[in-house]
């Protein structure tokens, strides 16, 4: 298998533009067109950035033509969520609260390495309201379509940035991933969606700098992709602790001959539905043609959901302990119902949460004594309505199993509590015309033998094709 060495888009693109046979102006033209595109059929930026992005294209130019190789992302166009700060653009969080918020002084320290290798920022994707929802929409923003089936979700929280990626506007964009916001809408826009370890790519502006399980992850059209980026934005930051024992990336063995994957069909959900069984079994069995032993067990840890809302409705209640009433009743409801429901825990809730999260990661390095990889499907039924009712219960297969996101994305907030790498992998698409996509999972800090993996797999079972993408870049 030579998946993860193939040359990437992202890679081909930089080498063009470091060679002359291609400006980097055309790649930023085109990357625009298709941004503006792409905003008017399905709402995904939040603010795009030409006028620096061009002036940033045609300063590359020049530079090249000077002799100079600016890095190895040499004028590949790149976008950002917008709950991260880019210098001279607002983060808006996909809020009302935060509709007139001025220009960031400065970058993040991952955007701030992908412009020192080159990149291109064109600008800023959606997101849903202080990225606290699975779903695509945002009082700011409105609703991103889903570029597959405009009548189901797109995902959340990273929502524009799977949208924008499947429609071709960039090879890649920058989001995050706390719950499933990576991987989640990387799986309902048929793309790849990658949550390293935790730590491996700085997060250095986050409050809680020791409890946080949050994660910056990629969404890119290929594995190849995600590789060649996650090269770039890796390594410590003085401000993150949990970057600073991150080991460097390091080659990863190109066969899954020999290798062993546990099965884990459910990840302390009640069920999952026919078509997702049958997909992650498809996955399994391609898995198995590689030369993997796939091993199916039932999963016997802690259910996930309890342990992620007290730590992470506990975080929003935080940062709103001193909202008005006012800007209070301005936020989403379901927000505001995460909220309410922190304010009604104990600090003896919180630190049964903080003790049950470190369980977990124990119980699944357990796990990983005895196999290198984790195979689970990466939702438990396919997409739902893009205007689902949070309110109401996941129906699957004809019967209500629960809450949405303790019942649908389970497997995913998972991996965001024990911070093992993680990424999503399509696999076909559902009855209802949306994606269908695998959750694999790695040992910590083994991110490149996972992305290696998942190339295998990839090159079984190709990405379904986006019916209304653009892809020349």
């Amino acid at each position: 298998m030579d998946g993860i060495g193939r040359e990437s888009e992202v890679a081909r693109l930089a080498a063009a533009h470091s060679a002359g046979t291609r400006r980097v102006t055309e790649t930023v033209e085109g990357a625009l067109a298709r941004a503006e595109a792409a905003q008017a059929g399905f709402n995904c930026f939040a603010a795009l950035d030409g006028a620096r992005a061009r002036a940033a294209a045609a300063d590359m130019d020049a530079r090249i033509a000077a002799g100079q190789t600016p890095g190895p992302l040499t004028g590949v166009p790149v976008s950002v969520k917008d709950i991260l700060d880019c210098a001279g653009l607002p983060t808006r969080w996909g809020s009302l609260l935060f509709a007139e918020a001025q220009p960031a002084a400065s970058d993040i320290a991952a955007v701030s390495r992908l412009r020192a290798a080159g990149a291109i920022i064109i600008g800023k994707t959606t997101t849903t309201e202080f990225a606290h929802s699975p779903l695509g929409s945002s009082p700011l923003n409105g609703l991103t379509l889903n570029p597959f089936a405009p009548g189901l979700t797109c995902g959340g929280s990273s929502s524009g940035a799977g949208t924008s990626v499947a429609l071709g506007v960039t090879p890649v964009s920058l989001a995050t991933d706390a719950g499933c916001s990576s991987r989640l809408p990387a799986a309902a826009t048929g793309t790849y969606g990658f949550k390293p370890t935790l730590g491996l790519v700085p997060h250095e502006r986050v409050p809680d700098a020791f409890g946080s399980f949050i994660h910056l992850g990629l969404i890119a059209r290929s594995v190849a992709d995600i590789a060649a980026t996650l090269s770039v934005i890796a390594g410590p930051s003085p401000a993150d602790p949990w970057s600073l024992r991150a080991p460097p990336l390091a080659p990863a063995a190109a066969s899954l001959e020999g290798s062993r994957v546990l099965l884990w069909m459910r990840a302390g959900n009640a069920r999952v539905s026919r078509e997702v069984e049958a997909a992650t079994r498809v996955a399994a069995q391609a898995l198995e043609r590689l030369g993997a032993e796939v091993v199916e067990e039932d999963y016997a840890l802690a259910a996930p959901d309890p342990i992620w809302s007290t730590l992470q409705q506990t975080n929003w209640a935080l940062r709103f302990a001193s909202t008005s009433a006012e800007d209070f009743a301005r936020l989403s409801p379901a927000l505001r119902a995460g909220i309410e429901a922190a304010r009604g825990f104990s600090a003896l809730d919180l630190m049964r949460a903080q003790v049950a999260r470190a369980q977990l990661f124990r119980g699944i390095q357990a796990k990983f004594a005895q196999y290198d990889f984790i195979l689970t499907p990466c939702l438990s039924a396919p997409l739902v309505a893009a205007d689902f009712d949070l309110s109401e219960p996941l129906v699957i297969d004809g019967e209500a199993v629960g809450p949405l996101r303790a019942e649908w994305t389970s497997a995913l907030s998972l991996f965001d509590l024990s911070g093992h790498p993680a990424l999503a992998v399509p696999v076909g698409l559902a009855e209802n015309g949306g994606p269908l996509a695998v959750q694999l999972v790695g040992r910590w800090n083994a991110d490149m033998a996972l992305l290696s993996a998942a190339a295998g797999l990839a090159a079984q079972i190709p990405a379904p094709v986006c019916p209304a993408a653009a892809l020349s870049v």
